[in-house]
């Protein structure tokens, strides 16, 4: 470094420079880079053009604190071939933002090993390829999705999306579902103070002259708002207990321009667009039902308004009013297409159809949806001077159209885990970006033009319910059961070896049961049966058994081992917990003091006996006595809304169980003494601040310490209970399902093994007690 650079172009000293401060990284875990390093390297590397593994080691991404991995990609004119650590880092980034760097090298390995290392045992070469040193885990089987194009994450759901102009270059602006407008740079960095706007959600966002937005909400009213001071300027409309449905600038005959605002009970409100005073249009008499607006231009004439309402479709000129169309559903969504005269809906059966103004409804062109994928938004693009519709389903995915065929333009756009409520299109200098805003706090930036030519990605069918076998011991057998879509397979997670149980019926639950010395697995059926299976009997219906019983889906399975047999155990959406006799197969006793549905069970064995514990929307945990078949206490009233998991706390010692860990609606984890149904002396709760918790494992640490794991939003969560302290945070990018957790016989020292699942998949790593 100490010698002259010497001549040569700006991109060749970057470059140079980036080679040398590569070199300077040391792979020794928990050893901080030079600050420098940390802050500057992957911009060297990045204005060298050798934005790559070798220049950028993944050793340094843990403490990278440069202007963000991801926003460098974006900005690279072309993609380089070694970037599969960098690639993964930033679909990580935003989620490992306020981690410690062991837990960010951690996120960043099992990440890794998801993208490249799919369903490929531990033992094998890529496998071990796949290893980071300084991460905590040992990752023993990957087959899930990793987060994909997340632009940037929220705390609370955007449900509206706006491009707009600024000084210097475009932006977007996003209202939530708390009443916050929030205005973002292109890189997905926030460029302002977030504005309270509304007392409910912000419906609506539409710019109106340079430098001003009009917002609407569920409190009834439309604001505006200086885009370049970023200051609310007025309140210009309110109509009391409605909701604004929808806004639209439209231009009548020779007038100027009108803000209109439509409600729910079906009432428009029309202003001025520059002064905001009423403005009387001879607007047609409207139902007392919401209302969507849209407006189509046409050649020559002025544009048309477009006023859906219900499953009706009518046509404003400016002057009168016709009936064009009417769908066969409500209604949902609606927007003008690039032809001129020309507009799409989507309706609540997931039907999309394109109309034209000039010709009549029959004539429409219609293209089938997938039924229950419904449409929540519509909006259109031109691409490389080609015209696409673009749709945003319940299903999270986004799908582009032909305008003039309404046939489907490559694959759909996937990433999203929740329903999408939001979309905006953001030019750019590499091109149009679609930005989406999805029901799982996210918002994902998808290149147009790039993804038009991408190649098919391969289908992912989310993932219902999976679990590992987990006796006999010493050695537990390395079956991993998963269940997807309606078809449920058996993976060997040291051979790779896989087949199919069944692929006739989705599964909602599974658990292994050993039986003497039969293992058997239990799947919780989409018929609201119980199908127990023996993997190595006979195949088809000889080596299969059904408990039936239970009015909805069953939701939970647990195994109870008793001191003469072993029983399972149900829970369901119907309100009750059953116990199952598996040699008649007959229920040995249903408890059904739950009032809502029933999300969780856990089994343990204490001084007391065994004991079952269940879990519910009613927000109690309750425990049972499986020997007695009765109630073991009355209910514990946790406070958490939704119990939505729930596990037994071992002592650490490997004394009796005396403590139980409940996973809330409200975010948090509460340990309780199981006796006096009060909270644990030692400890009360923990909150992670990463939204619900969905789900809760436990085991004992050495040192007579314990150890509780709960998954959030987008991490697992590991939580020292005896010194109450956050030993790890492993950034997953998506919601979980479920945790298990076990004894690993196999491992040299003290391990525990860890299943996760999630709709995004599955994956299982071991962790090993000395790292913690």
């Amino acid at each position: 470094m100490n010698a002259p650079l010497g001549g040569g172009e700006p991109t060749d000293i970057h470059r140079r420079i980036a080679a040398a401060l590569a070199d300077l990284v040391t792979d020794t875990p928990g050893v901080p880079p030079h600050p420098y390093l940390s802050r500057h390297l992957a911009q060297h590397a990045a204005r060298g053009q050798v934005l790559d593994d070798v220049h950028v080691p993944p050793a340094l991404l843990a403490w990278d604190t440069s202007a963000s991995v991801r926003r460098l990609l974006h900005g690279q004119d072309a993609p380089h071939q070694r970037q599969e650590w960098l690639q993964t880092w930033a679909a990580l980034e935003p989620f490992a933002r306020d981690i410690t760097p062991a837990s960010r090298l951690t996120s960043l390995h099992l990440a890794h090993h998801a993208a490249t290392c799919r369903r490929t045992p531990a033992s094998a070469p890529a496998a071990r390829a796949a290893e980071l040193s300084g991460s905590r885990v040992t990752a023993l089987w990957s087959d899930c999705s990793p987060p994909d194009n997340v632009w940037s994450i929220t705390d609370t759901a955007v449900t509206s999306l706006a491009a707009v102009t600024t000084p210097g270059e475009g932006a977007l602006v996003s209202g939530d579902d708390h009443g916050v407008v929030r205005m973002w740079r292109k890189d997905g960095t926030a460029a302002a103070t977030p504005l309270n706007m509304h007392e409910g959600a912000v419906t609506h966002l539409l710019p109106l002259s340079p430098g001003r937005l009009a917002t609407a909400g569920t409190d009834g009213t439309v604001a505006v708002l200086d885009i370049h001071h970023n200051r609310r300027l007025a309140t210009v409309h309110r109509r009391a207990r409605t909701w604004v449905t929808s806004l639209a600038l439209y231009r009548p005959p020779r007038a100027p321009h009108v803000l209109l605002a439509a409600h729910s009970d079906g009432y428009i409100a029309v202003l001025d667009a520059e002064t905001y005073r009423p403005v009387d249009l001879p607007l047609p008499s409207r139902d007392n039902a919401p209302v969507l607006l849209a407006i189509v231009h046409q050649r020559d004439d002025a544009p048309l308004l477009l006023c859906a309402q219900g499953e009706t479709i009518s046509v404003f000129d400016g002057r009168a009013t016709f009936i064009h169309a009417r769908q066969g559903s409500r209604v949902r969504a609606l927007a003008a297409l690039p032809e001129p005269g020309r507009y799409a809906v989507g309706d609540d059966a997931g039907n999309l159809t394109l109309y034209d103004t000039a010709r009549p409804s029959r004539e429409a062109v219609r293209a089938a949806v997938l039924p229950g994928d419904a449409l929540s938004r519509l909006s259109a693009v031109t691409v490389d001077g080609q015209p696409l519709l673009l749709s945003a389903s319940t299903d999270g995915t986004v799908r582009r159209w032909n305008t003039t065929t309404a046939l489907p333009v490559g694959d759909p756009l996937r990433g999203h885990t929740a329903a999408i409520n939001a979309m905006a299109l953001l030019p750019g200098q590499t091109g149009t970006r679609l930005i989406t805003a999805g029901a799982d706090h996210t918002l994902r930036s998808w290149l147009l033009a790039a993804e038009t030519a991408r190649p098919p990605r391969p289908r992912w069918r989310p993932v219902t319910a999976a679990a590992l076998a987990g006796t006999p011991a010493p050695e537990p057998p390395p079956f991993f059961a998963v269940a997807s879509g309606a078809t449920t397979r058996l993976f060997n997670i040291r051979t790779g070896d896989q087949w199919t149980l069944w692929k006739d019926s989705g599964v909602t639950a599974l658990t292994w049961i050993q039986n003497d010395a039969q293992l058997l697995l239990a799947a919780a059926m989409s018929d609201n049966s119980i199908r127990l299976t023996d993997p190595a009997g006979p195949k088809g219906s000889a080596g299969t058994r059904h408990l039936t019983g239970h009015y909805a889906p069953v939701l939970a399975l647990e195994t109870v081992p008793l001191p003469d047999r072993t029983i399972l155990a149900s829970a369901s959406g119907d309100g009750s917990v059953r116990l199952w006799d598996l040699e008649t197969e007959q229920a040995l006793a249903v408890f059904d003091d739950h009032k809502f549905s029933v999300r969780a069970l856990a089994s343990a064995q204490t001084s007391d006996g065994p004991l079952l514990a269940s879990g519910g929307s009613d927000g109690n945990a309750r425990l049972w006595d499986p020997l007695r078949r009765t109630p073991y206490r009355d209910a514990i009233r946790c406070a958490q809304y939704n119990v939505n998991a729930l596990a037994f706390v071992p002592a650490a010692s490997g004394a009796a169980t005396a403590q139980l860990a409940t996973a809330g609606q409200d975010g948090t984890v509460k340990v309780w003494d199981i006796r006096s149904g009060h909270p644990a002396k030692a400890v009360a709760h923990r909150d992670f601040g990463d939204g619900p918790l969905t789900a809760v494992t436990s085991f004992p640490h050495p040192g007579k310490r314990t150890v509780v794991a709960a998954a959030g939003r987008s991490a697992i969560h590991l939580w020292d209970v005896t010194l109450d302290v956050v030993l790890l945070q492993i950034a997953v990018g998506r919601s979980l399902s479920s945790l298990a957790s076990r004894t690993d016989p196999r491992a040299l020292g003290p391990a525990t093994v860890i299943t996760a699942t999630g709709g995004a998949g599955t994956m299982v790593f071991r962790l090993d007690h000395e790292l913690l």
